[in-house]
This record gives C-alpha cells, sequence and structure tokens, in this order.
C-alpha cells in the first residue's frame, strides 16, 4: 500500500520523515525534539490509523503454541528452502498485533525478493511479563523450525526483524542466547537481526535518554529494578554469544541513536558485524514512517536493507 505524505502542525518535520534520506557522520547527533506529547494528538492518531489499516493480505495462520494468543502468519516463499524474515511488532509490550501493526510494504517486497515471511502474535503485558512475551517469540521459532520441511524454509536461515519494542524483543533473542536454547533453536540458526527504530537496548540509561512517554512505558513493563533492567538489555548480553549480524535502523530520536550507538559498539568489540544507519525523521514521525515505508522501493532504508541481507542471508544460496 502506497502512502500519501500526510499533514502536520510542522509541515518540513513530516516532510522529511516520509523522505527519510540518510544521514551519515556526526549529523546523526543533531539534537531532535523527541516527546510524542509535544505532537498533536491528531497526528498521533492519524500516524496510528494509518499503521493500523495497513494490513498485509495473503498469508495462513499458523498456532505455535496452546495459548489463543500463540499463533503466527506466514507467508511461503516462491521457492522451498528459502530464508524467513521473522517480524515483532512493536507497541511498547503492551498493544498491537501481528497484522495491525507491520506495515504491508515489507512484507510484499520481501516475499518478491524470495524471502519467506512470518508475523508472530504474542501475550502482551499486562498479562504476561516481557520475559514471558520474549520467549513466546523464541517458541514461534521453535515450531519454524520442526516444521520447516512442510513450510518450505531453511531451519538455518532465520531473520529477525523488530519495530520499537519488538526491536528490543528481537535484539535481546540475539545476544541472551537462553530464549532460544529453552525453544530448542540454535543462536547460529538465526542469521542475522533487523532493528526498526528500536529503543531500550540499555534499559536503566532510558530513564536518561528518552524521558517521556518511552520511560512511562518501560517502567510499566519493566519496572525500575536495576538487576531486571540490565538482565533484559541487549547491550548487556552482547559481550557475549551473539547472532552474526546486525542491522540496526534508526530514525532522528536522540535517545535512540545515543543507545544504538553503545550496542554498536559493544557488540564489534564482541566481533559480531553491526551495521548501524540514522534517517531523516524527527520522533514519532520518523519512528512511524519507517515502519510504514519499509519496503517501498523509493524509501531509503528499504536499499539498505535489501544490500544487508545480500550480503548477510542471501537467497538461494
Amino acid at each position: 500500500m502506497k502512502y500519501d505524505q500526510p499533514e502536520a502542525s510542522d509541515p518540513d518535520s513530516i516532510a522529511s520523515a516520509f523522505r527519510g534520506n540518510e544521514i551519515s557522520g556526526l549529523d546523526i547527533f543533531a539534537r531532535t525534539q523527541d516527546a510524542l506529547e509535544d505532537f498533536p494528538a491528531a497526528i498521533v492518531e492519524q500516524l496510528m490509523s494509518a499503521m493500523n489499516n495497513d494490513i498485509p493480505t495473503g498469508g495462513s495462520d499458523i498456532s505455535y503454541g496452546d495459548n489463543d494468543t500463540q499463533y503466527l502468519r506466514f507467508w511461503k516463499a516462491r521457492s522451498p528452502g528459502a530464508p524467513v524474515i521473522i517480524f515483532v511488532h512493536g507497541g511498547s509490550w503492551q498493544i498491537g498485533a501481528y497484522l495491525d501493526s507491520i506495515g504491508s510494504a515489507k512484507v510484499t517486497h520481501l516475499l518478491d525478493q524470495g524471502y519467506a515471511f512470518t508475523s508472530v502474535n504474542f501475550s502482551l503485558v499486562p498479562s504476561v511479563t516481557v520475559e514471558v512475551q520474549v520467549q513466546e517469540v523464541a517458541h514461534a521459532l521453535g515450531h519454524l523450525t520442526k516444521n520447516a520441511a512442510e513450510l518450505g524454509i531453511d531451519p538455518q536461515k532465520f531473520v529477525l526483524m523488530g519495530h520499537s519494542s519488538g526491536a528490543h524483543v528481537v535484539t535481546l533473542l540475539g545476544t541472551d542466547s537462553s530464549y532460544l536454547s529453552e525453544a530448542g533453536v540454535n543462536i547460529s540458526n538465526v542469521r542475522g537481526v533487523i532493528a526498526v527504530d528500536g529503543s531500550n537496548y540499555n534499559a536503566m540509561a532510558d530513564f536518561m535518554d528518552s524521558p517521556g512517554p518511552v520511560v512511562t512505558n518501560l517502567a510499566f513493563a519493566l519496572g525500575k529494578d536495576p538487576a531486571r533492567l540490565r538482565a533484559m538489555s541487549p547491550t548487556y548480553h552482547a559481550r557475549g554469544v551473539n547472532v552474526g549480524s546486525f542491522l540496526l535502523l534508526h530514525a532522528q530520536r536522540d535517545g535512540g541513536i545515543r543507545q544504538a550507538v553503545e550496542f554498536a559498539a559493544v557488540l564489534e568489540a564482541s566481533g559480531t558485524d553491526v551495521d548501524l544507519h540514522v534517517f531523516e525523521g524527527r520522533s514519532f514521525e520518523g519512528h512511524m514512517q519507517m515502519l510504514l515505508r519499509l519496503g517501498e522501493v523509493d524509501f531509503p532504508a528499504t536499499a539498505v536493507m535489501d544490500g544487508w541481507l545480500r550480503r548477510h542471508v542471501p537467497v538461494g544460496l
């Protein structure tokens, strides 16, 4: 689905978010306005409505567990033995579902590139803890592994992709192998992680980095105990055994960029391959446009994603 540029109280801000050109060098640290409460409610509602109405078509629902929230939508690749992209939606761990928080452009685009695609539904806070939520997503990978032949996928070529809090989930799975191990999945079978404008890589630091709704939602979902916040922070686990490669795609949100730079440094120090790219689009506008437009051929982050996938998880090899 192709989106028209939405209206906004700051036309230049929304125009840059929609355009999404890459920013390089020290320009990635230019100060921006991050607070969601500073945006008119009508703009937030407009962007959320665009996301919720952008439902991808096709695919089949598959249950991966006994709970009524544990299912996924699976789209077959055009050829058997394909790598599979596994998408984890955002929503501050509390809202959203596997189809209304995904953005259809990426599904169509990646299927056209020859990948299989999966979007995972899971239980939400406060009915479960974030730890349980992460484990549910790991069990979805376990189910895909056990049924790989029937689904026509290569169980040794998984790519985890997540947006917002979903990016937190996939980067945690990519750095703390205990969740995948519990689900019977070898972390080496996850070839890459794509984080789409994530945050909470260093959860405790978010109390300083990202004041406002980010911290409010973080405190609700993860509490304020330092030990738990460290345990749920991908940066703290990145010194150990990681997924082999990470792609961090970020809009202009100060706290998220600072933490992404820190996270990338720890990954690199551990010998893990990581690419970090920042694109135009301030705060919530950039956050949502990156989700909605990733997969559109004229959106700059799409070409970056495609190039990274060809290098690390190519189709047909």
